[in-house]
């Protein structure tokens, strides 16, 4: 009967180990918003409450609840914006900010994967079932290049430009360039919307939309380059006007030494015509 029971007893850490370290591996968000809440691991949530404290707390309070202006530190609130927004903000190195006055850029992400997860857990456990949660797009290689060239066209290129380079409207102030962004942080911004940049859900892209919009600027940046030298793939309007001011600039030039070389040689004749004279 003991060796029963230390059994039973090994049997049941052994299971409690195993439920903890699936814990882990959860992002804490639900798949869209309005879905059902999800649950949370409490010591992943405990983890993402220490780093959140150590370093989002200052401008977003010990709660995320934001800190009311006239604050110069003030963050906006962030219960209820979703797994999306915040895994977006950690993973492309936006958030924590160094300077609240500088601009929303990417840079080096400061968190690795499970704290990331952790205040991903966090944050999102102070409103469950709130705001968009991180998109599945696992099919995203099997999607419509058709339909994402569509999609893109009509709801992306204004602001990213044709070619997805961030180009057509303010660069880097207002629509920033996809070539190096990652196919899950594609999806992530899509759904959140982050900066001046709108949401769009379900209602505007589909699940199949979305994936055929990851599939297209992740080709996009990918194929080859079979016109030349693509001049950071800008579109085809500034392409062409540097054509057209490099080709006119060298056609001036060799018109110009032409005429100049022309010049010289009717000035080469005169002079010998007085000479003989």
């Amino acid at each position: 009967m003991p060796a029963f029971r230390v059994l039973a007893r090994r049997a049941g850490l052994v299971a409690l180990a195993v439920a903890a370290t699936g814990a882990l591996t959860l992002t804490a968000a639900a798949t869209e918003a309005g879905s059902e809440a999800p649950e949370f691991d409490p010591d992943l949530v405990s983890l993402g409450n220490q780093l959140f404290q150590a370093n989002c707390a200052t401008c977003h309070g010990d709660g995320a609840e934001g800190l009311v202006s006239p604050d110069p530190s003030g963050g906006p609130s962030l219960i209820g914006v979703g797994a999306a927004s915040v895994d977006f903000m950690l993973r492309t190195g936006r958030m924590p900010m160094t300077n609240q006055f500088d601009r929303l850029a990417r840079s080096t992400p400061k968190f690795d994967a499970t704290e990331r997860a952790a205040i991903v857990a966090f944050v999102t456990s102070l409103a469950p079932g709130e705001g968009p949660g991180i998109p599945d797009i696992s099919g995203y290689e099997g999607a419509s290049l058709a339909r994402g060239l569509e999609q893109f066209t009509t709801n992306c290129a204004a602001c990213h430009g044709p070619t997805a380079a961030g180009v057509a409207v303010g660069q880097r102030d207002v629509s920033s360039d996809l070539g190096i962004t990652e196919p899950i942080e594609i999806a992530e911004a899509i759904r959140s919307g982050p900066g001046v940049m709108p949401v769009f859900g379900e209602d505007v892209l589909t699940q199949e939309d979305l994936e055929a919009v990851v599939a297209w600027v992740v080709d996009l940046r990918d194929r080859e380059q079979p016109g030349g030298l693509s001049i950071g793939r800008s579109g085809p309007v500034s392409e062409g006007m540097v054509a057209w001011v490099v080709g006119l600039g060298l056609l001036g030039v060799v018109m110009y030494l032409l005429g100049d070389k022309a010049g010289d040689t009717g000035h080469g004749h005169d002079v010998e015509e007085d000479e003989r004279a």
